[in-house]
């Protein structure tokens, strides 16, 4: 179901989480977390193009961001950061992006940023150029600046008096180190960038310049007027060679105008010879050829980027590729199938579009040209002070074949779809409500009577199985009828007008909202109220349920979006956004949260942290409301991400649940280790056989008896700094003198003093088991066996704690394949050791074996 509503809009806010100004209050969401912005595409801003090889890119501008589409498919290649205030120009070279911020220039390379560029003398800036390695900007006092952008110093300022007040800018093929100006009133000049001279200054063309155009022969320049003329100018000669006009009724030029439209000019005949009328809703900022291609690539700030082919015999172009998205605010918006993948989104700007969340370039507008092809449609809508209810097919993305009318011909207010997909039903303005057949468009029940509802439907839904069809309308009244009879079944009574709907098949739950600002949850199976909502100040304009039926999430004109939990009847969510959601829908899959807003043409997704954290779902109050700001097109930045996911509010509940080690010392309790890190050791000869390589290595080429090489892998020659005359006795090395003790060694005597062993098993956990091998192989046997002594008395003083008991088993066994030999050769020191051990071992055994006897024994008689 689509419908259409009215909303009023209010300021934004700079896009930054902030905290409340009540001491204690927390800054992070509680559920739901920005995520990211989609439906964005272009604004007022005009794009960048720039050729790489035969590739073409594109830069554009949304808002506080930029995207780069890949020319030949107009796919999004990449999303730039975000930045602090809102860019008002662009420039692009090689894989450096400029952008202006107010008065500052900024540089990326792809996400990172490279530099900053500031001016105290700059204004406001409204357009920027390369010239090689010089940045040219142009800002609102006046002035044009010129940086050389690869270190980031100032070159020189041109300052402009009252007379000329500058629009435009363009560099001139083949002129070196001038640009050409052209002002709003109506003159031109030609500038010198190294010796910050004027060189040339032309007549006045009688109307503002709004741009300035390189044509593809040197020296002609394309003049565009505000007026809406075109000239083509010599500026060499000083002389016009052409005039065009908009309005009047092979080289081709384009030009746009504010109202959408493009013109296309024989420049051989110097003839108009088509224009597009409304290829753009309104304002096209940017326009351009691909060089050495027939296409044309147009920016609108409709929120759209078009490219046009030349390739028809006429010489007229067709639509190529677009990327668009809504350029007036969503209505309502609502996901579609049971992937989580695509959201359905209605707009004022009468379009209905499929948004996928998934990959940018399945997102497409479901067009209004009727499909040439029969086809079962499956969407239904109702518009804006309409009589007719139309059909989509979204197979097809086409507006379907039937419209259906109240029998009245009243206006249509709510529609639905039943769940097998046959029948649609629409709710008019008189309150009668009528069933159609989706395939043949034949109407097939009116349900009305004496117990029909006496105001305008609000909403309707139907169950799975088709049994009942539930109503809603602003006479305060809660219908349900029988699908097959169209009789009322019974009739619940609110003490306010419903104007939301919402039905929750898998609970059999119906929310409504009504205009006492209370959200009412219905049983359908008992027929009565079972939850009453209320904490909103104003009207509710959406709400969802969650994939569960657990929650309920609504939106209000008071800018907030909370949540509320259906088993315990209390709140549990609630933030405040800068601008009023219209529109909510939660994800099928439980992962997202959809929300449309009054003032953006995008749909911004939130992520549901339930997914993926421990949650502290207690009852929240109006007073810990706090502020969030809408996702960016970007996503929400790394660190802000952190901060978020640090920090806590304010309630020991909500601190992150760390178990235990050990929940008591009468509990044996296993390690955490991933099981390869204890049974690997039990099978360490097995591994190694199987990873021997199949030939041994070869020996290295020696080298000459004469040369000294050093040792390694790969021999190196070294040359002799000279003979060495030291003591051939101070080259003895005595190996029974050598004593390597290893931080294995050197923890286990350390902990012996204490006797807690905790830090020496620490340690082994770190530890592969190639690494406890080698450990374990290279302890010490002097000093009558210490070091395993040392070892045995770990493993015993590990046993009686009751902690890591599978470790114990693993190092023991391994241990004793080892050392078995050299224990029954020395049973007096080492014997004693693991005797101990054995009794340790079996006491924890057999209290163990007997619980799991006991459990056996009972489900044994429980299953006879």
């Amino acid at each position: 179901m689509v419908n259409s509503v009215s909303t009023k809009k209010r300021k934004t806010k700079p896009a930054v989480i902030t905290a409340d100004s009540l001491p204690g209050k927390p800054i992070k969401p509680r559920i739901f977390q920005p995520f990211r912005a989609i439906g964005y595409v272009t604004n007022d801003v005009p794009f960048t193009l720039q050729g790489r090889g035969t590739a073409f890119f594109l830069t554009t501008c949304v808002g506080n961001s930029f995207h780069i589409y890949d020319c030949t498919k107009l796919n999004l290649l990449f999303v730039g950061p975000q930045t602090e205030l809102p860019i008002t120009a662009m420039a692009s070279a090689k894989d450096t992006t400029f952008v202006a911020c107010s008065k500052e220039i900024i540089l990326f390379n792809r996400a990172k940023e490279i530099r900053r560029l500031t001016s105290k003398n700059q204004g406001n800036i409204f357009s920027l150029t390369v010239l090689g390695h010089f940045l040219i900007s142009m800002s609102d006092n006046n002035k044009i600046t010129v940086w050389n952008h690869e270190t980031g110093e100032l070159y020189t300022e041109l300052e402009f008096v009252e007379r000329f007040t500058v629009s435009t800018i363009v560099h001139p093929h083949t002129y070196l180190d001038k640009i050409l100006v052209g002002s709003i009133q109506g003159t031109m000049e030609i500038w010198n960038i190294r010796t910050n001279k004027l060189i040339y200054s032309f007549s006045s063309f009688g109307s503002p310049i709004t741009t300035l155009t390189q044509s593809p022969v040197v020296d002609v320049i394309a003049v565009g007027l505000l007026d809406g003329t075109i000239i083509l100018h010599n500026i060499k000669a000083d002389e016009r060679i052409k005039t065009y006009t908009q309005e009047d009724d092979q080289h081709v030029m384009a030009t746009a105008n504010i109202s959408g439209d493009i013109a296309l000019w024989n420049l051989d005949r110097k003839i108009l010879i088509h224009v597009m009328k409304g290829a753009h809703d309104g304002l096209i900022p940017a326009i351009q050829f691909l060089n050495g291609q027939p296409i044309l690539i147009t920016s609108g700030a409709d929120n759209s980027v078009k490219e046009w082919i030349f390739d028809n015999l006429d010489g007229l172009p067709n639509l190529l590729k677009s990327r668009s998205g809504h350029h007036a605010p969503p209505t309502i918006i609502q996901y579609y199938g049971t992937d989580g993948h695509c959201i359905l989104s209605a707009s004022a700007d009468r379009s209905l579009r499929s948004f996928s969340i998934v990959r940018d370039s399945q997102s497409v507008e479901l067009s209004q040209v009727q499909s040439k092809q029969q086809e079962w449609d499956n969407i239904l809508s109702c518009h804006l002070n309409a009589r007719y209810a139309w059909t989509w097919s979204y197979q097809k993305k086409v507006i379907g074949k039937f419209k259906f009318a109240p029998r009245d011909g009243s206006y249509v207010k709510a529609t639905a779809v039943s769940a097998c997909g046959n029948f649609g039903i629409i709710g008019s303005s008189s309150g009668c409500i009528v069933m159609f057949n989706m395939q043949s468009g034949k109407l097939r029940k009116t349900f009305a009577g004496s117990d029909e509802h006496g105001k305008s439907i609000s909403g309707l839904a139907s169950d799975p199985l088709n049994r009942f069809i539930i109503s809603s309308s602003l006479d305060g009244t809660i219908k349900i009828w029988d699908f097959t009879s169209a009789e009322v079944i019974n009739t619940i009574y609110i003490s306010s007008p419903v104007t939301i709907l919402k039905y929750q098949t898998e609970s059999n739950l119906l929310a409504t909202a009504s205009d006492d600002l209370t959200i009412r949850v219905i049983d359908v199976d008992t027929r009565k109220i079972v939850r009453a909502f209320s904490g909103h100040r104003n009207r509710i304009t959406d709400l969802t349920f969650s994939q569960d039926g657990r929650w309920i999430i609504s939106s209000s004109l008071d800018s907030t979006i909370r949540t509320w939990d259906l088993p315990s009847g209390h709140m549990i969510d609630i933030f405040r956004v800068d601008s009023i959601a219209t529109s909510v829908s939660f994800s099928p899959t439980g992962d997202f949260l959809a929300t449309s807003h009054v003032d953006n043409v995008g749909i911004f997704l939130w992520a549901n942290r339930a997914q993926f954290a421990s949650l502290s779902l207690r009852s929240v109050s109006d007073d810990e409301v706090f502020d969030v700001s809408l996702p960016t097109t970007s996503g929400i930045d790394n660190d802000v991400e952190d901060d978020i996911a640090n920090q806590t509010n304010g309630d020991e509940k909500d601190l992150p649940f760390f178990s235990s080690e050990q929940l008591t010392e009468q509990m044996i309790t296993l390690s955490t280790l991933p099981k390869s890190k204890w049974q690997n050791l039990l099978n360490l000869d097995t591994i190694k056989k199987r990873n021997k390589p199949k030939e041994p290595p070869k020996v290295p080429e020696k080298a000459p008896f004469f040369l000294t090489t050093l040792p390694g892998v790969e021999p190196k020659f070294v040359v002799e700094e000279g003979k060495k005359t030291a003591n051939n006795d101070n080259k003895i090395v005595k190996l029974n003198e050598i004593r390597m003790e290893t931080e294995f060694t050197k923890l286990l005597k350390k902990n012996e003093d204490s006797g807690d062993y905790s830090e020496f098993f620490n340690y082994l956990k770190t530890l592969n088991p190639s690494g406890i091998d080698f450990e374990l192989r290279s302890m010490n046997l002097d000093n009558n066996f210490q070091d395993l002594q040392l070892f045995l008395d770990a493993i015993e003083s590990r046993l009686k704690s009751k902690k890591d008991f599978e470790l114990c088993q693993a190092y023991l066994n391994h241990f004793l394949r080892i050392y078995g030999d050299i224990i029954i050769a020395n049973p007096e020191p080492l014997g004693i050791r693991l005797q101990s051990i054995l009794e340790e071992h079996q006491k924890e055994w057999s209290r163990i074996e007997e619980l799991l006897q006991y459990n056996l024994c009972m489900l044994d008689f429980l299953r006879r």
